[in-house]
């Protein structure tokens, strides 16, 4: 039986306010982590993003999903689709917790086959056969988009999935306080840099710190002298957060992970 493994990336992250596919893990980013995770146990991978989102280089095979705001089951569509082989296992980006001996048990049932925890059943950390990507594409021209309708019609085998030490291994997250958690649960005592360059330099006392994980609200709240580059709580308009050296945001929300470098810079020197 081949497999392939489907990294679903192409949604908007809107509550995480930045990409997950770029949201550091301990040494790489979140997409990286799990394709690496997915590695010894597929023969190919295929990563299902948006024309909108570039990634880092990757050993996987990029499949863009024109149909922006379409829904998990789109994104499910053009990886089967996409698939030289038998069956693939389907996961969305926002998988810290993903193992490959989780992955090779769900193939190992034969068929399609999901995860069953508390009564849901986990559509976005399943196996899927990949000729089913014409069934789903019947089941988006009646608009339907819901993936569990798409295992149900396959008549899926449901893993009942026994509770464990560790967090289960489909368990993602929307939001900066559930990925900073993750984290945390990982690795309690864990930092990132921030350094200010420029103007806001000569606000603090010194220009490049370690600090605890947090968002940039609770990062600069921390440090003394950093809040004067606040006005009514928002970042000055004389400022910029610059993460990773990638994204520029004025959003104080963001998390910041494990291991990043942030610069806060003059808005001017970002453009």
């Amino acid at each position: 039986m081949s497999r392939a493994g489907i990294v679903l990336c192409g949604g908007r992250s809107s509550r995480m306010g930045r990409a997950k596919a770029w949201l550091p893990w301990f040494g790489k980013t979140m997409i990286e982590h799990v394709v690496d995770k997915l590695s010894p146990v597929v023969d190919e991978i295929i990563v299902v993003t948006s024309s909108e989102l570039d990634l880092p280089p990757l050993n996987a095979k990029l499949v863009i999903d024109t149909e922006i705001g379409g829904g998990p089951l789109v994104g499910i569509r053009e990886g089967l689709k996409a698939a030289g082989s038998e069956f693939a296992f389907v996961t969305s980006v926002d998988a810290p917790h993903l193992r490959a001996d989780f992955v090779e048990g769900l193939f190992s049932i034969g068929g399609a086959a999901a995860p069953l925890a508390d009564g849901y059943v986990q559509v976005l950390s399943a196996v899927y056969p990949c000729e089913a990507w014409r069934k789903a594409d019947d089941l988006l021209g009646q608009g339907i988009r819901r993936p569990l309708r798409l295992l149900e019609a396959l008549d899926y085998k449901p893993s009942e999935c026994a509770s464990s030490l560790g967090p289960p291994a489909w368990q993602g997250f929307n939001t900066p306080a559930a990925y900073l958690d993750a984290v945390r649960t990982r690795e309690p005592a864990a930092s990132a840099v921030i350094e200010f360059l420029g103007r806001s330099a000569k606000k603090v006392r010194t220009s490049c710190f370690e600090v605890s994980v947090g968002t940039v609200r609770e990062i600069l709240s921390a440090l003394p002298g950093a809040q004067s580059l606040l006005v009514d709580g928002r970042l000055g308009p004389s400022h910029l957060l610059c993460l990773g050296g990638r994204d520029l945001v004025r959003d104080l929300e963001v998390p910041v992970g494990p291991g990043e470098r942030v610069s806060v810079i003059d808005a001017l020197a970002g453009g």
